[in-house]
């Protein structure tokens, strides 16, 4: 069952399934967006938070975080701005970019809900009291986003940006995305499973629309460069299984962040980009990624090892994310050895058979046999066909 917590964050709307931002209705009332941020102030004041120097939040601290959104000028009716994002970002609970780790162990950002894609549409509904942060709906999540990573437009505009036929897609951690042909000034990075529309291709690389945020916020579009040999693929990848495998390897030793903080990946960040690249489209939650479809495997916890390892064997791997609401992996079958293995991006480690406690924090592939994820962990195993 899923951790009550998270069903009264989804009954708030606070975390959700894939939605269409560009097809929500044109209004929405106000009192919705007030709740959702009374709700992120309930969790601003409900426990220990420390900043980037580790000094513990005090209510001062929290005071000016929770003016800085602005709530009192959140209007009756709220009209819907349409816009997309154009840089790689990060999507807050608070209109700040300062850390709220958790304790002064661990650099786990409480702050922090998501990273956001480049070519991602969104709808803005509000702003901070500074206007440095937009409040954005996006297809993964909601929340406060930096105002130069949003450009506004009309919504014609945006549609064809965001769902064209001919458009690239970065099928490494990163492309490096140029303002002239040469390759010689740097304008920003796509990230893993970014799009851009394509607008050619020669022998001298991709020519894509890139667009850019005016210094009004408006949109405005320029020619992008990528090089020839780039890791791009033009449209969605095919869905093969040696297409996920040659994909997944790339994501290898990738280092871990917290809810996609530092421009890095969590566990369901991992997973969600390498699906995205073949066209799938989940929420940013394991608990999403692992009902993202209709063939799903459940596994009971009461079943010896045994069973639970021949059980698995029977599914379909390289194609199957498991895991729970906590964390979810990629099931890549059954090793030349026989033992069972998982890929997965692990924020934590394990202990070595002499009592040392070993950091991982890397995407990562584990036996099944093995304390760091075992068979007895995962519950449900969901398999991602078309």
């Amino acid at each position: 069952p899923l951790e009550q917590g998270f069903v009264e964050a989804i009954d708030k709307g606070l975390i959700m399934n894939p939605l269409e931002p560009l097809k929500l209705p044109a209004t929405m009332p106000g009192d919705t967006l007030r709740a959702w941020l009374a709700y992120n102030v309930g969790f601003l004041r409900s426990r220990d938070f420390y900043d980037d120097r580790y000094v513990i939040y005090n209510d001062a601290m929290r005071d000016e975080i929770v003016e800085k959104m602005n709530i009192d000028a959140v209007p009756a009716t709220i009209r819907r701005e349409h816009g997309i994002i154009v840089n790689h970002t990060n999507v807050r609970y608070f209109p700040t970019a300062t850390p709220g780790y958790s304790d002064t162990k661990w650099v786990l950002d409480f702050f922090q809900a998501t990273g956001l894609l480049i070519g991602s549409p969104v709808t803005v509904l509000h702003q901070s009291k500074d206007g440095d942060f937009l409040y954005i709906e996006s297809p993964i999540a909601r929340g406060w986003v930096d105002a130069l990573d949003v450009a506004r437009g009309n919504l014609k505009d945006i549609e064809a940006l965001t769902g064209g036929p001919d458009f690239i897609i970065a099928t490494c951690d990163k492309v490096p995305v140029y303002a002239d042909r040469r390759f010689t000034r740097f304008s920003r990075h796509l990230y893993f499973a970014a799009t851009m529309p394509l607008l050619r291709k020669n022998a001298d690389g991709y020519t894509v629309w890139m667009p850019y945020a005016a210094p009004d916020g408006t949109l405005r579009m320029t020619e992008g460069f990528i090089r020839p040999d780039a890791d791009v693929h033009e449209g969605f990848v095919p869905y093969t299984k040696r297409n996920v495998i040659n994909l997944l390897f790339r994501l290898l030793n990738r280092p871990y962040g917290w809810g996609d903080q530092d421009n890095k990946r969590s566990c369901a960040g991992t997973m969600r980009v390498l699906f995205r690249c073949f066209g799938f489209t989940t929420g940013r939650h394991p608990s999403f990624l692992l009902s993202s479809s209709e063939k799903r495997t459940f596994i009971d916890p009461a079943w010896s090892e045994e069973r639970k390892t021949e059980e698995v064997s029977k599914i379909e791997p390289f194609v199957t994310i498991a895991g729970t609401p906590n964390h979810v992996v990629l099931y890549i079958g059954k090793g030349r050895n026989g033992k069972l293995y998982y890929m997965h991006q692990a924020g934590w480690g394990y202990e070595d058979d002499d009592g040392e406690h070993l950091y991982v924090f890397r995407t990562t592939i584990s036996a099944a046999d093995h304390a760091f994820y075992h068979i007895n962990t995962p519950t449900v195993y969901n398999t991602f066909r078309k």
